[in-house]
């Protein structure tokens, strides 16, 4: 039988001396002395099929279901084809197994071992929202390890802790071609909005020296991922030159960036926008820190065409405008993350002096 997902849930067991390869748990819990010798269930279609818990299954055969419906996170983000499909009314028979005092298992610790993966698949089926904090693997092309990040819960007000998908197309853009879209010139990058950390991380590793910032509460997770990836390339020979401070953009007089009249060549940016309010911040952020009497300098920015955010973007575009910026770049692309597939537009805006044919904003999507 194909292994699904489930592959990151159960450790090897001994069943009659011999060694059996099963599932290995990633979470904290401690495995029960006794791990059922088979984790994956024949495919259900129905609940019908499921386990009655009127009939008091064993432990052995309630982890075999919860573990082959499993959604792992995988590396990159996975799309919902390379999920095992569960069987309608998979999530309510799940609910009943959390609720269930599930008496006639003797072995407590099989009983917390069931509730608490009972629980990630029901949250696994209601959105990235209600999903525990995560260790979320990144392969970037043309890079010899993974990036690792970890992503604590998703809320509403602290979306920077989540890794999007504009993050992963941009770095892939820069490994590609670092080279055509940054000078070597030794020159700190400046990335705002860094969330997770996974450009700037790449920026990094490709060499470039880089500052991170974010707001204050984003920065404790920021950091954590840039020390483990710097420990993580450093033992392959990698120094990574990478800094973290804050820069909140409505009060940016407040940072030390500020406060050294620090100028930029580059400055890059993904998915930026979530709110009517960030185009001006955005702006008034750029303008200050980008060294426009630089002949090379740049915006290097990426994000994805929400269907809600048209009068956002639009937005957005007539602020660069507004501060002198023009695209001298533009491309689309398909990518996806945790809430599925979207289209993406990556473009670099430069001083309008330095541009001999700027492109129509109104021709931006």
């Amino acid at each position: 039988m194909t292994a699904s997902p489930a592959i990151s849930e159960v450790s090897s067991a001994s069943t009659s001396g011999v060694s059996t390869p099963l599932t290995s748990i990633s979470s904290v819990i401690s495995l029960p002395s006794q791990i059922p010798s088979r984790v994956f269930s024949p495919l259900i279609t129905h609940a019908i099929d499921l386990p009655s818990l009127r009939s008091m299954p064993s432990a052995q055969a309630l982890l075999a279901v919860i573990c082959t419906y499993a959604r792992s996170q995988g590396k990159n983000f996975a799309s919902d084809e390379e999920y095992t499909p569960a069987p309608e009314g998979f999530v309510d028979w799940a609910t009943r197994v959390v609720g269930s005092g599930l008496d006639w298992i003797e072995d407590e610790d099989e009983r917390e071992l069931i509730w608490e993966l009972a629980s990630k698949r029901i949250a696994e089926r209601c959105g990235r929202t209600a999903a525990s904090s995560m260790e979320h693997e990144f392969e970037v092309e043309g890079l010899d390890r993974s990036i690792m990040l970890h992503e604590p819960s998703l809320t509403a007000d602290s979306l920077g802790l989540k890794t999007w998908g504009s993050s992963l197309l941009l770095a892939n853009r820069f490994s590609a071609l670092h080279g055509d879209l940054i000078p070597a010139s030794g020159r700190r990058v400046l990335e705002l909005g860094s969330g997770t950390g996974l450009v700037g991380i790449v920026l990094g590793v490709l060499g470039y020296p880089v500052l991170m910032t974010d707001l204050r509460e984003i920065l404790p997770n920021l950091k954590a991922n840039m020390e483990k990836n710097q420990d993580r390339f450093g033992e392959g020979g990698y120094s990574l030159d990478t800094n973290v401070e804050e820069l909140n953009w409505q009060d940016m007089e407040a940072s030390e960036t500020y406060r050294r009249n620090d100028q930029f060549e580059t400055i890059v940016l993904s998915d930026p926008i979530y709110s009517s309010e960030h185009p001006q911040m955005l702006a008034n952020v750029v303008n200050q820190f980008l060294e426009y009497d630089n002949p090379h300098a740049q915006v290097i920015l990426e994000l994805p065409l929400r269907e809600k955010f048209v009068d956002v973007r639009a937005d957005l575009w007539r602020k660069l405008r507004d501060i002198r910026l023009s695209p001298a770049k533009q491309d689309l692309e398909r990518g996806r993350d945790d809430f599925g597939e979207e289209t993406y537009f990556w473009s670099v805006w430069r001083p309008i002096q330095y541009i001999d044919n700027p492109i129509d904003i109104d021709s931006l999507p």
